[in-house]
């Protein structure tokens, strides 16, 4: 998993990492199937899946039963902000859950008795996104399967952090930027740390939003100035826009340089 996880931040962004993330999670795990999912006020979306040949439309449908018969995982996320991996069982008990319509749904479309959330995005601010992977076993999860899923949940968040800041960004400046940031050597993930260094956000703030180190922004800050042989933000931002690399209208960085630091 950390293996396809890193390549998965190296590759260029052309290709969502997700089908197969969320493949592996099914094979390692034996469980009959594995959806990321984003979920708002007004819809819930599979993004991705590993389904065992179940067809595109079944697990859409499933997305969309969910959502309406009122998951529990569904509304423990959004309200309590948890970041940890749940089971619906866990938080309904037992009976609530075997009786449940969420229940039956993941029964009928998966063969599923059990569903584990995993939550990738949390509600914050404004936003009510929640985005997370959503495990379907016939069987109760193991504590092996559990601990694993534990240990898997902050390399699946970095990913999804990391898929949205550079799909966002190459939105706005369009798929080319991903093949000029190749011609100059950029790894995917510095390319995503370039576009966060253009919404004039400090290291820190860079940090949290992707789920790293600070130090680790400061390596990938480093890179930046070697590979683009500059020598502050102002000056990296702006050869950045020049090159096609950053949207043109991105904020400009402020002209004092931020040298990455050992510590």
């Amino acid at each position: 998993m950390l293996t396809l996880s890193v390549r998965a931040l190296e590759q260029d962004g052309s290709v969502s990492p997700w089908p197969t993330l969320t493949g592996t999670l099914r094979r390692h795990l034996g469980v009959e199937a594995v959806t990321l999912t984003e979920i708002s006020r007004q819809r819930s979306c599979p993004l991705a899946w590993a389904a065992g040949g179940i067809g595109d439309g079944r697990v859409r449908e499933l997305s969309r039963q969910s959502m309406r018969c009122g998951n529990p995982l569904i509304g423990h996320y959004r309200q309590a902000r948890d970041p940890a991996p749940r089971t619906a069982e866990e938080l309904t008990g037992s009976a609530a859950w075997r009786n449940s319509a969420a229940r039956s749904v993941a029964r009928e479309h998966f063969g599923a008795e059990h569903v584990l959330g995993v939550p990738c995005t949390l509600p914050a601010g404004r936003s009510d996104l929640l985005r997370g992977c959503v495990v379907y076993s016939r069987k109760r999860f193991s504590p092996a399967q559990r601990a694993f899923l534990c240990r898997a949940q902050p390399i699946l968040a970095a990913v999804d952090a990391h898929e949205r800041v550079l799909s966002r960004a190459l939105k706005r400046a369009g798929q080319d930027a991903s093949n000029r940031a190749r011609e100059y050597g950029l790894t995917s993930r510095e390319l995503t740390v370039l576009i966060l260094l253009g919404e004039a956000l400090p290291a820190k703030a860079i940090a949290a939003r992707l789920g790293i180190s600070v130090r680790t922004v400061q390596k990938h800050i480093e890179n930046l100035y070697r590979k683009l042989d500059t020598k502050d933000r102002m000056e990296t931002a702006l050869l950045a826009q020049s090159l096609g690399l950053l949207p043109p209208r991105s904020p400009f960085i402020g002209s004092r340089p931020e040298v990455p630091r050992d510590s």
